[in-house]
Order: C-alpha cells, then sequence, then structure tokens
C-alpha cells in the first residue's frame, strides 16, 4: 500500500497545479467604437473546467486612474463604493452566469477617455493567479462622411474624410461588387489624432453603390459607410453628348433661320427694306 501511494506520489502536484484556479481575460485587446457598449471578457477557470464566482470578491481596476476602482462585487452584491465617478452607472457584471465563472465586465456608453488597460481581481482565490489584464482601445465616434465634389467627363468625384482615428488609417474606395476603385494620393494629417481625405472618380454601375472604407491596422478596427449615387448624376457617353449637341445647334440654327426670315419678309412687305441696285437706280434718275 505504502508502494502504490510513492507509486503516484510524483503525480500529485501535477494534478493539484492543473486544478489550480486562476483569472483568464482575454489577451488580444478589445476595440471599441466611442458611444457604444463593450463587454471586457474574463472567466474564473482551471486548465479543465469552469468554476463558480458566485461567493468571490470581484474588483475590476484601472491602475492609472485614483480611485482605481471601476466596479465591485462581495457577498453577491454589486457595490459602487469608492468607485471612480467617471464609471459611475455605467458599469455591471453577469450576474446569472458567475456560477459558469464568467466575470467581465460590461461598460456602456463608452467614452474616449475610457481607453486603457483593465485589471480583474478576485482576492478571494488561494492562488497566485488572482488577477488578469486586458486592454481597451477606443475609436473615434464619427464614421466615414462621402460627399459629392463634381463631375466631369469621366464620371462623379466623390470625396470621403474621416477624422479623429488613434492610428495611421488606409482608406479603400470599393464598388458595391466589393472590388477596390484606383483612387488618386489620399492625404492624411496628424494633430493628435489623425484625419484622412481622399477622392475618387466613379462611373455608372448597375446599382450605383460605393463605399469608403478606412482601416486602422494597428489595432484592426475598420469602419465604413456607403453611398448611392443616382443615374441623372452621371454625364452621358461622349459620343452620345456630341450627337445631343449637334441636335441643339441644329435646331437652335433652324429656328434663328426662320426668325431672319420672317423678319425680312415683314419689312420688305411694309417697304422698309430697299435693295442697293433699286436704290441706285433712283439716284442716277434723279441726276438726269
Amino acid at each position: 500500500m505504502i508502494f502504490f501511494c510513492l507509486l503516484f506520489l510524483p503525480f500529485l502536484p501535477v494534478c493539484r497545479a492543473e486544478d489550480t484556479v486562476q483569472v483568464v481575460c482575454q489577451s488580444e485587446p478589445v476595440v471599441v467604437t466611442a458611444g457604444d457598449d463593450v463587454i471586457l471578457p474574463c472567466s474564473l477557470r482551471t486548465t479543465i473546467r469552469t468554476v463558480s464566482a458566485v461567493d468571490e470578491v470581484v474588483e475590476w481596476q484601472r491602475p492609472d486612474l485614483k480611485p482605481k476602482k471601476v466596479h465591485f462585487y462581495r457577498n453577491r452584491v454589486e457595490y459602487n463604493d469608492g468607485q471612480n465617478p467617471s464609471y459611475r452607472g455605467r458599469t455591471s457584471l453577469f450576474e446569472e452566469e458567475m456560477k459558469n465563472g464568467n466575470i467581465s465586465l460590461k461598460l456602456t456608453g463608452v467614452q474616449l477617455s475610457d481607453a486603457g488597460n483593465y485589471t480583474c481581481f478576485v482576492p478571494t482565490l488561494k492562488s497566485p493567479d488572482q488577477k488578469d489584464s486586458v486592454q481597451l482601445i477606443v475609436a473615434a465616434a464619427s464614421l466615414p462622411e462621402i460627399s459629392v465634389v463634381g463631375i466631369d467627363p469621366m464620371g462623379v468625384i466623390l470625396k470621403c474624410e474621416a477624422g479623429g482615428l488613434m492610428y495611421r488609417p488606409e482608406m479603400t474606395w470599393l464598388d458595391s461588387d466589393g472590388n477596390i476603385l484606383p483612387v488618386g494620393p489620399t492625404e492624411t494629417v496628424s494633430e493628435g489624432r489623425y484625419t484622412v481625405r481622399g477622392h475618387v472618380t466613379i462611373q455608372k454601375t448597375d446599382n450605383n453603390m460605393f463605399t469608403c472604407r478606412v482601416l486602422q491596422h494597428q489595432i484592426n478596427h475598420q469602419m465604413e459607410t456607403e453611398i448611392h449615387v443616382p443615374d441623372r448624376m452621371f454625364p452621358e457617353p461622349f459620343s452620345e453628348t456630341c450627337q445631343s449637341w449637334w441636335r441643339s445647334w441644329w435646331f437652335g440654327g433652324l429656328v434663328l433661320l426662320i426668325v431672319v426670315a420672317g423678319v425680312l419678309y415683314i419689312l420688305k412687305s411694309k417697304g422698309l427694306l430697299h435693295c442697293g441696285r433699286k436704290s441706285s437706280r433712283g439716284v442716277d434718275q434723279q441726276g438726269l
């Protein structure tokens, strides 16, 4: 019996290590647009199972703030004592899911100032892994704005602009089939935050739907705006335009000719129009 216990003794620490309860938050940054709600994922678990957090103390913090407390839970009740005023009324846990180890934080009405590192701390755990962190990145709230700025023989000229971006952006234009459209130079300006502007000349398609997409590669955040351009805004093909102009000039010339002929007829019928030859004969007769 002693031999049997000694045989399995080396494996006991391994089993205990695998069953150690720890706080585990999402390792990738969480990206949200200002004004939206967001969830900072975090759970209480071992490597092989989830653990109930109902009877634990859970505290969410932002170490860079004073006070640093963002949300506090104890004895199955959520408290706002000592909470940073900027988070008052905007934080909550998923109490019905805490029995499954879910200790994620929900934050509503996200502001640009909410960006930062958040720590989930469970001091009641008898484990060295009582805390873990997750980064929240808040992108500007304004979507790209598209406007029609001109029309030329090649098509309709569109302008797209997006501002208040935290990271250097890249702008792309697409048609309704997702094909990337050729564009001119894109202007990017940084004044604390980035502003990007770009133009594209579009031609008529089946549905005339076009998209301006702005991507911040550094945080893998994408925003886009779609616009519909009416058929009447597109110039006619060159040959049709020439024919239209020719018909207009021809009709205008015909009308002018009729008007001139009518005026001459009226003047002649009233004796107000004299030919030069007849007038010269009159002068000769007077001379004789």
